[in-house]
């Protein structure tokens, strides 16, 4: 039975502006901040613009193979060095004064430097700043923080789940069909609790997926888990109950499914799952399920994975950028259906999202002020309910065997505000 204590939180950290500075300040200028996946530059010189809070930033692969991310931001007068949204080039030169920077961030050239500077100017001083950068499972990561734990640390048990998500196929994941970025309506929290751990909502809030039979295998018999660690990430798995269904990664080709070579646990934890979907702390979303139909040129059970970064802009709008993975080693034909039930499902203007950016926009517009100020949201399900089934896997983390709770929402909350309280 699940009896931990529930958990509290004021309104006002869904619309205060000096909350969004203290978030902005602490949650995204000392965590590990996702920034992108390795594939979007597989080659030197290739890049891609991105935000850390309110930040931007380039994520860069140099000569040498390394990934740099360093602030979008001349050192000069602090004009953007790089306008698009991706690309390939050498250097950065900013359009203002002309100062022109490497990939990996150094300046590297200043126009009159010899004739218009004293013999004391140091170019060294003054390349872009440059941010920690770590990779796992091919997710970049980046902080501001320069001497934090690492970013295996900070992920701890999440570390462990995430190889099992990512790591299945030995050929490795790349993103397909690029980045999509959308601005939308509602706090950047309530988009990041919804894939923590929210299966309650599914049946209301999106009944018409169910209607429409789209909803393949979630539809049937199942039994789920949350999986949560105290660094705030967490996830949440669901499984086929009906024995007739063959252990197997639902939604792959069979020639890819014969590459396999994950241990037993990590097979096991993938095997027979209708859905997995959940959070890095703070801003990475992901989910992978296999829906059955979405259009006569997308048909028959294939999986998708789907990447989310999160990103604040005020305390009533937040930045989403999508991505969909595929196997590397799927066939072309296998991929492209990924593709589309990716964007047809989970896409910026697709059925679920269509539901979710609603629900967000109208949590939003509850909000009010200090009359609804006053009625904190509630985290209570599943406190004092009994649990149920055996995971099917042996894994790490606090795992709750209980498929509808909010036990996943409550430790995100609690480790945002160990966070900012901290910061008072």
């Amino acid at each position: 039975m699940t009896t931990e204590r529930s958990v509290s939180i004021p309104r006002s950290y869904y619309r205060d502006q000096e909350v969004l500075e203290r978030e902005l300040a602490t949650i995204y200028g000392e965590n590990w901040i996702f920034i992108g996946h390795e594939s979007e530059v597989p080659a030197p010189g290739d890049y891609v613009t991105r935000s850390m809070g309110a930040n931007p930033v380039i994520m860069s692969r140099t000569e040498g193979g390394d990934i740099h991310v360093m602030l979008n931001s001349c050192t000069h007068r602090g004009t953007e060095v790089c306008k698009l949204a991706y690309g390939n080039t050498t250097t950065f030169r900013c359009g203002y004064h002309g100062w022109v920077f490497g990939g990996d961030g150094d300046l590297k050239g200043v126009p009159g430097r010899r004739s218009l500077y004293g013999p004391d100017f140091d170019p060294s001083r003054l390349g872009l700043r440059k941010a920690r950068v770590e990779i796992c499972c091919g997710l970049v990561f980046a902080t501001w923080s320069p001497d934090g734990p690492g970013l295996q640390e900070s992920l701890g048990d999440m570390l462990w789940y995430l190889q099992g998500f990512f790591e299945l196929f030995p050929g490795g994941l790349e993103v397909h069909g690029g980045a999509h970025t959308v601005d939308v309506r509602g706090n950047w929290k309530i988009h990041v609790e919804n894939f923590a751990g929210d299966g309650y909502h599914l049946k209301t809030a999106h009944k018409t997926m169910f209607d429409l039979g789209v909803m393949g295998t979630q539809a049937g018999a199942v039994e789920g888990f949350v999986v949560n660690d105290p660094h705030g990430h967490s996830l949440r798995a669901q499984y086929l109950v009906d024995e007739g269904v063959p252990g197997v990664v639902l939604g792959y080709e069979d020639d890819l499914l014969a590459t396999i070579d994950a241990d037993e646990q990590h097979r096991r934890f993938r095997e027979r799952t209708t859905v997995i979907h959940g959070m890095v702390y703070p801003n990475l979303l992901f989910i992978t399920t296999a829906p059955l139909y979405f259009g006569t040129d997308a048909d028959g059970a294939v999986a998708f994975t789907q990447l989310r970064q999160i990103t604040p802009l005020d305390p009533h709008r937040h930045r989403v950028t999508y991505w969909t993975l595929v196997p590397k080693d799927a066939s072309a034909d296998w991929k492209r259906r990924s593709y589309l039930y990716s964007t047809r499902q989970h896409g910026a203007a697709s059925f679920f999202e269509a539901d979710d950016l609603e629900n967000f926009r109208r949590i939003d517009a509850g909000l009010g002020d200090s009359v609804a100020g006053v009625v904190p949201f509630n985290y209570e399900l599943g406190v004092d309910v009994g649990e149920r089934a055996t995971p099917p896997w042996t894994g790490p983390g606090r795992i709750v065997r209980q498929d509808l709770t909010e036990a996943n929402q409550r430790n995100l909350v609690r480790r945002y505000l160990e966070q900012m309280e901290a910061r008072r």
